[in-house]
This record gives structure tokens, sequence and C-alpha cells, in this order.
């Protein structure tokens, strides 16, 4: 029997268009072999198209309500987020399957799998978002000859402008490059069946670039190395009769707008605030005053490293820090934008409200049974669901151009009930704008996007393929196909 080999590269964020048109600013060689050779074609990815969904539904084949992982986040029933991770133990991915019949993979920080699994016939580094982590003393050996230690956590420096966009460049790159040595050293002393290298620096700088003018000036340098690793892939592939694969978890696009959604729920009374923020918000509006000390404490709080320490709270510390920060700090801020949480909101009187997902596809609750203070009865929620349907779509820009794409019923999406409280509605965007679930204003419902939301995702992922020594041509595929069909490769 033949031997087969297949190289897999993710690409978080990667779009086609982004793709078609770096390959012709640059000498990106291997993805223009692949356009021309192969098959490259666009892929309807997850709702929301996030990479805490889609990238386990690209290993397991299995929807968001099998897996899990709805997003990074998933909702309690006391309102209060938590982070949600990927279970590769209750939801094995395809590799696992490979390793276990006898086939020898090499898997290097997988998104969202930062478990390090015990299988046989598998060098393993651990995904984002936590610290890469290796299984193996080779891949161990590795890390430290690169000095690769996961890829780079610099979004809050970017954020507060400690670095700039071209410093994040030279940071991503480096990562990039590590990783592709890695997987190229590896590959010289292990004849692997199957390689898979995911790089996500690409969705995290694309959020803060896509919609400048000279957007492709730091996103070539990005695309160009990992374009390095797949001419790699694709040269093994040629001598071995192996094939090359590329998959994104979703697209991109640069934001113009955001629609502020939660603000635009207030004043069409499906969501209502406390009084204590409606007042102060009143306040601030009518006498233009600074933000009052305890908002910008509690906002400091919330977007700082302190963030990162309530990320890893137990829920039930979450709870009481959501209790007590929306008692003590119950100020709004002044201007024309205010930040809320959720725990600004009168659960008591709201009817819906968005949350979890900030990106191009919203996802909005029904305040229902499933949580603390929920005062939608079960015969109630359709008929909520159909007025809000109705009365989203009609909303319009400045222009009176209207900005609903398409809302799309979450109980008919989720293939069985999920383990975690699932949102009722996903709303889309139309191209161009960002749905935005923190920020409220009295005098819009929509602001020009911050500078970590220049860019921002979009449902069209990518997949490709090339067999270098035959011409390959894909028609259309679902994210749920892509594991069925690497372990149809292998006759599994």
């Amino acid at each position: 029997m033949v031997k087969k080999h297949l190289y897999l590269i993710g690409i978080d964020s990667a779009p086609l268009w982004l793709i078609k048109e770096l390959s012709e600013k640059g000498s990106l060689q291997g993805f223009k072999k692949i356009l021309a050779m192969g098959s490259l074609i666009e892929m309807d990815t997850t709702l929301p198209p996030m990479t805490g969904a889609a990238w386990p539904t690209i290993y397991t084949g299995k929807n968001p309500s099998v897996h899990g992982v709805p997003d990074f986040f998933e909702m309690k029933s006391d309102y209060t987020p938590d982070l949600a991770f990927y279970d590769s133990d209750k939801t094995p991915p395809f590799w696992k399957k490979l390793c276990d019949n006898n086939l020898k993979s090499l898997i290097i920080t997988p998104a969202m799998d930062t478990k390090v699994p015990s299988y046989k016939n598998l060098d393993f580094i651990s995904g984002f978002p936590l610290k890469a982590k290796p299984n193996s003393k080779l891949m161990e050996l590795l890390m430290k000859k690169e000095n690769f230690t996961g890829e780079p956590d610099i979004e809050k420096d970017m954020k507060a402008g400690k670095m700039s966009e071209k410093e994040a460049v030279t940071h991503f790159v480096k990562s990039i490059t590590s990783r592709s040595k890695i997987a190229k050293e590896a590959m010289e002393k292990k004849n692997y069946d199957f390689v898979y290298v995911c790089f996500t620096e690409t969705d995290r700088l694309q959020h803060f670039v896509l919609n400048m003018r000279d957007y492709p000036e730091y996103l070539l340098p990005i695309y160009k190395a990992i374009d390095n690793f797949i001419q790699i892939c694709i040269a093994r592939a040629e001598k071995e009769n192996g094939v090359v694969m590329i998959v994104s978890d979703h697209g991109a696009q640069p934001i113009k707008e955001k629609l502020l959604i939660n603000s635009w729920l207030i004043k069409n009374n499906f969501a209502s605030l406390k009084d204590s923020i409606l007042k102060s918000i009143s306040s601030s509006y009518n006498k233009n005053e600074n933000a009052p000390l305890s908002y910008s404490i509690r906002e400091k709080a919330m977007k700082t490293g302190l963030r990162k320490v309530y990320d890893k709270l137990p829920h039930g510390a979450k709870k009481l820090v959501h209790k007590s920060v929306g008692k003590v700090l119950s100020s709004a801020s002044s201007g024309d934008y205010t930040r809320l949480h959720l725990f600004d909101y009168n659960m008591e009187k709201t009817v819906a409200f968005a949350g979890i997902s900030n990106i191009n596809v919203a996802t909005i609750f029904i305040n229902d049974k499933r949580f603390k203070n929920g005062i939608v009865k079960p015969n109630e929620v359709n008929k909520i669901k159909l007025l809000l349907s109705k009365s989203l779509l009609q909303i319009t820009d400045k222009n009176g151009k209207k900005i609903i794409k398409g809302i799309y019923d979450a109980t008919k999406y989720y293939t069985t009930k999920p383990s975690f409280i699932a949102p009722d509605l996903f709303v889309e965007a139309m191209p161009g704008y960002s749905i935005d679930i923190f920020n409220f204003s009295k005098k819009t419902n929509f602001m020009s996007p911050e500078p970590p939301k220049r860019g921002d995702h979009t449902r069209m992922a990518v997949f490709g393929v090339l067999s270098p020594n035959k011409k390959t041509k894909l028609s259309s595929i679902k994210i749920t196909d892509i594991s069925t069909m690497i372990l149809k490769y292998f006759s599994l």
C-alpha cells in the first residue's frame, strides 16, 4: 500500500478576496499555486462566525451544540458570561482517529485545542488562546530551540497605544516563522502521515488594520511568512504524491460603522437599564460632565489585566464580582457613548438583550425561564422572536439604507439541545458593518469603529486543496465536511 501524506494549514480569518489581492500584490507563490493548480473556494462557517465555535467544528465535524463551544464565552443563567473551552476528551478531533489507526501526526498550535493529549503516534503543541504546551520531548526541544512559548499576546498593548501596528507585525512574523521552523525540523526528523499547523496572527492583526488605506503593507509580511510554510508543504507533497489543504475558520472585512444593537433594543423597549444607570446617563448628557470616578475605575478593571484575573475566576466568584460591581460602581460615562455591561440592565424589565458575540453577527437572548430574572413566558417566545425580526430588519443607516442582511432562528441552527444557554436569534449585518453589544448612545445607534474593530469577521471562510500531480476542483464544501474528507483520504 502506498503511504499517504496530507498537509493542512489553518489560517484564522483568511478571506478569499484578501488572499487573491495579496497574492497579486506580493510574491505569494504558495497561494498562487493553489489558486492556479488546485482549488480555493469560499465556505460558509458557523453562526456566529467565531474562532471559538468554528475551529472545533472543523476538528470534529460537529455543530457547536454538540462540541459545546458557541463562542469564546457562553451565557449563564445569572447573565454572567463564562469562558468556553473546547474539550477534546469529550469530543475528540479527527486526528485522534488517525493516531488510533497508527498514522503519525504532527499538530502545532491548533486554535482552541488547549489540552495536551496523550495519544500515541502524535507530536503536539497546544494552541491559542492559552500558552503553548508540548506533549513530547521532541516538541519541547524544538520549542526551546526557537524560543517559542506561544502566539504573542500583544493586543492589550496595541489597544492602549503602547505598541504600533508595525511593531505588532514584527512580533507576529517572528511567531509564524518560529512555528514553521519547528514544523520543518520535525518533518525532517520523522515521517508524518498528517501535519497540521495553525496560525491565528492573521485575525488578530486584521482587526486593527483592515479599514486602513495601507492595510496591505501590514498584512503582506504576515501572509508571506505563512506562504513560506505553504511552499515547504507543497514541495514535500510533490515528492510524496501528497495533498496540501488550506482552511480558515471565518472570513474578514473592513468595517466602516458599527450598529449599537443593545442601544437599539433599549430605545425600542426590548431592554431596560437600572434606574441608577439611567439617572447617571441623563446627568452626564445634560451637564456634559466628565466620566464619574467610579465609572472610570470600573472600566479600567474590565479592560485591563484585571479582566484576565476575572475570566479565570470560578463562576460563583464571578457572580459576586458582578453583583458588587453593579451596586458599588453604578455610574455611567459622559459624552456621546456609554459602555454598558449586563449587570447594568434591569432584567426584571428586559425582554431581550444581545450578549457574547461582538462581531458582524450578533446573538440575541430572550429573557425567559432559563435566566434568573426571566420574565418572558414560554408561549410568548416565538411572538417576541417574530416582532424582533421584523423590527430589526427595518434598521437603516443615516442614508436610509437597510443594514441587516439576515436574521436566523438559533433553535433551528443547533442540531441538538446544547449544554449552554443558546441565543434565540442570530442577527447578521450587511457588508461593511459590525454589531456592537456594549456601547449605548442617546443620540444615535451607530458609531465609528475603534482601532481594534477596523476589521471584523464574516461568514465566508475558505477551503482549498492542492494535489501537486493532478488538477483539483472543488464545487462546494460545508465546514462540517472537512474532518470526514480528511479521514476518507486516509481510508478511515
